[in-house]
């Protein structure tokens, strides 16, 4: 399942908003986990948590009971959830914000029914981008409320507006010798390289708060810009084939 794929991520995707920074989903992650340890003894207890939570995060949408899982608060998940070993294959998921364990039991999230959907390159530039990730990156792959144009989870948003760069790339290497290489790194940097050398007055190229989408796929969308792109993409392409992996954003 996309939403635990290992001892160290999650995703909360559909239950909170991943269009927040990092460090406020932290704490509440965090403070939810604290105080569900210290108020809840059984499920009398669910409900007013719940409100005083409410309380607490008038600015956060969705899910009270999305937290950390882990001592080492690497694991988000749900504290509802059958699986959590402290509710004994019960699933309390009625007191969360779908009201609806049966719901949440068979939600199979927009983003899994695409993956499936999608074709090998697609599939294969998703190993990629998902292999360093946290939970909190993993989370932004599949969240709705990060959206561009309409587009929603970076994965999509990736798709919709850089898939010639990387099925470029995946035409001349194969994915598995990218695998481990700290892919998704290079590869934003390669995305601000096309751009600095197609548009070098883009000033977009200098903001460090998230990749120029829209900037790159008006590029690709232009043949005689996308032409020079092809330029830097080989540069990239010949850096990796060099195992030049710490070099090759510089390089791209």
């Amino acid at each position: 399942m996309l939403c635990q794929p290992d001892a160290k991520r999650g995703c909360g995707g559909c239950c909170a908003d991943f269009d927040q920074p990092r460090d406020g989903l932290e704490r509440v992650f965090l403070s939810r986990k604290e105080a569900f340890d210290a108020q809840v003894r059984g499920e009398d207890d669910l409900l007013l948590f719940r409100k005083k939570t409410d309380l607490v995060e008038k600015g956060f949408r969705r899910c009270r009971f999305l937290a950390f899982l882990d001592n080492e608060n690497e694991t988000i998940g749900c504290l509802l959830h059958p699986g959590r070993t402290e509710n004994k294959g019960k699933d309390l998921r009625d007191f969360g914000f779908y009201e609806d364990c049966g719901f949440c039991a068979s939600n199979f999230c927009a983003s899994s029914k695409n993956l499936l959907k999608r074709d090998v390159t697609d599939k294969q530039f998703f190993l990629l981008i998902q292999e360093d990730t946290d939970w909190y990156d993993y989370s932004r792959l599949f969240s709705f409320y990060v959206d561009v144009n309409g587009t929603k989870g970076l994965f999509d948003i990736y798709a919709q507006f850089t898939r010639p760069i990387y099925e470029a790339i995946l035409q001349r290497l194969s994915w598995m010798a990218l695998q481990g290489k700290g892919f998704i790194q290079h590869y934003d940097a390669l995305i601000r390289a096309i751009i600095r050398s197609v548009r070098p007055s883009s000033g977009s190229t200098t903001e460090q708060t998230g990749v120029p989408f829209q900037e790159i796929g008006e590029i690709l969308a232009d043949r005689k810009q996308a032409k020079a792109a092809s330029a830097e993409i080989e540069k990239f392409v010949e850096a990796a084939k060099r195992g030049d992996v710490g070099r090759m954003a510089n390089d791209a």
